[in-house]
């Protein structure tokens, strides 16, 4: 006993070596109280010794993910000017990859509730300024994987005072001048108003006041989740002046935004959550799906973390991504098989984006529900492209999709400041040999279509 007590506390101390580097150390004291805990787990001592490594080696981690971040704020205070006349504070954002630090005025117009402000950035631009909080970090988080992916997505920044401080997250309206934004209830409200399609209009006003009588039900049948998307698409028909292509094409944007919601855990997507963008221009009406917004919340207590929100149901994430993709399979097939294609580059990617705005628990608990995610989306089109197979057509629009994503992704490895996490290093590396592959493939492409072109010509 008191030989496999030495062999533990010997190994503690050679796993400690690590964490001495980077200046944590344990007593003595502590040491031999760890070790006395292992030794009555009655384990063998090579059982102890992988208890050992995984936690130590997940202190490493812990230790330089939190030292990366106090990198970042070293590197934010380094770029800063002093702010010039008539600005108040500076706007972090991550345009196309790349972190981009401006100095800008924000002016407070009304307080919406204690966590929440209207605001003007810049004496132009109307905007929501949301509190420093874990919840509202996600937002930039997910306006950058929508970047990645060619999803729209409001555009978001993280507002620091005069001396990095952070002070909030900012999300700019995507509302133009003659434009009129509306919530998908506030939709209905206006389709009631306005629409001229009486049988439509009464088919919207019933089954939505039927279901909103008693809250949010669970979702039981196949019946159920098709009811509920198929009443988002009766509200678009149901928009006065539109045409049959704006119908789909909101149709399309609206079923790529639940693919994105359910790949990045975005739980809270009931109605008041997703917004239409009304134009008038020669008294005609036109339409187009709002910017992602709000999509913040990847928990919520009262749903088990197989399910989420989606307009009146609390449904199960893959029935309701199964029922997307095997009844509109047509509209979402260029998302869903873009995030199959690059799961390899994308996984690291996330890990890189994540890491920049979490604590440790919190950026190892959303990576993981990423990966689970995309193994999810990467299973149910596997089983769909059994009885739909791709056409050539669907795989040369496939192919030219990821070369666009190919060339988003350059930015994210030449720009991010890398922790020195021994896995991000593999990640890292194969990322980089993943879009020098790709850029070798675009580049023969394009070869091949000079010589087919020199041919016909």
């Amino acid at each position: 006993m008191e030989e496999k007590m030495l062999a533990i506390v010997n190994h503690i101390n050679e796993r400690l070596g690590n964490l001495k580097e980077l200046g944590k150390t344990y007593s003595e004291e502590k040491i031999n109280a760890l070790a006395l805990k292992l030794l009555s787990t009655n384990k063998s001592l090579d059982e102890i010794k992988t208890l050992i490594d995984n936690k130590f080696s997940n202190e490493v981690r812990k230790i330089n993910h939190n030292n990366h971040l106090s990198t970042l704020k070293e590197y934010y205070l380094a770029s800063i000017d002093k702010l010039k006349k008539g600005n108040n504070c500076y706007l972090l954002s991550y345009e196309e990859g790349v972190k981009v630090l401006e100095q800008a005025y924000l002016k407070e117009d009304r307080v919406i509730d204690e966590s929440l402000k209207e605001v003007t950035l810049n004496k132009s631009l109307v905007a929501s300024l949301k509190k420093n909080d874990v919840s509202n970090d996600y937002e930039l988080i997910i306006s950058d994987i929508a970047y990645l992916l060619n999803v729209n997505y409001a555009k978001t920044f993280r507002v620091f005072d005069e001396n990095m401080n952070p002070n909030g997250i900012l999300s700019v309206s995507a509302v133009n001048k003659n434009e009129r934004f509306l919530t998908f209830e506030e939709a209905l409200r206006f389709v009631k108003e306005e629409s001229t399609s009486f049988n439509l209009r009464t088919e919207l006003e019933d089954y939505h006041d039927k279901k909103i009588k008693h809250g949010l039900k669970v979702a039981k049948s196949n019946e159920d989740y098709i009811s509920n998307l198929e009443y988002v698409f009766k509200l678009f028909r149901a928009l006065p002046d539109i045409k049959k292509e704006n119908i789909e094409n909101l149709k399309k944007e609206y079923l790529n935004m639940k693919v994105f919601e359910i790949l990045t855990n975005s739980l809270n997507n009931n109605l008041n959550n997703i917004g239409l963008i009304v134009n008038k221009e020669k008294i005609k009406y036109t339409y187009r799906l709002a910017p992602s917004y709000n999509k913040c919340t990847v928990s919520i207590p009262s749903i088990t973390k197989s399910q989420t929100i989606c307009n009146f149901y609390i449904v199960e994430k893959k029935v309701l991504l199964a029922t997307i993709v095997n009844n509109y399979y047509d509209y979402v097939k260029e998302l869903v098989n873009l995030i199959v294609d690059n799961k390899n580059t994308l996984v690291p990617i996330c890990n890189q984006v994540i890491q920049e705005h979490l604590d440790f628990k919190e950026y190892s608990n959303y990576l993981e529900i990423i990966k689970n995610n995309i193994v999810m989306i990467d299973t149910v089109v596997r089983e769909k492209k059994i009885s739909t197979p791709d056409t050539e057509e669907d795989l040369f629009t496939y192919d030219d999709n990821n070369i666009l994503y190919s060339n988003r992704i350059t930015p994210f490895v030449d720009n991010y400041i890398e922790g020195d996490i021994s896995d991000d290093k593999h990640n890292n590396l194969a990322l980089i040999i993943m879009v020098l592959i790709t850029l070798v493939v675009t580049l023969g492409i394009i070869i091949l279509a000079i010589i087919a072109i020199s041919k016909l010509v």
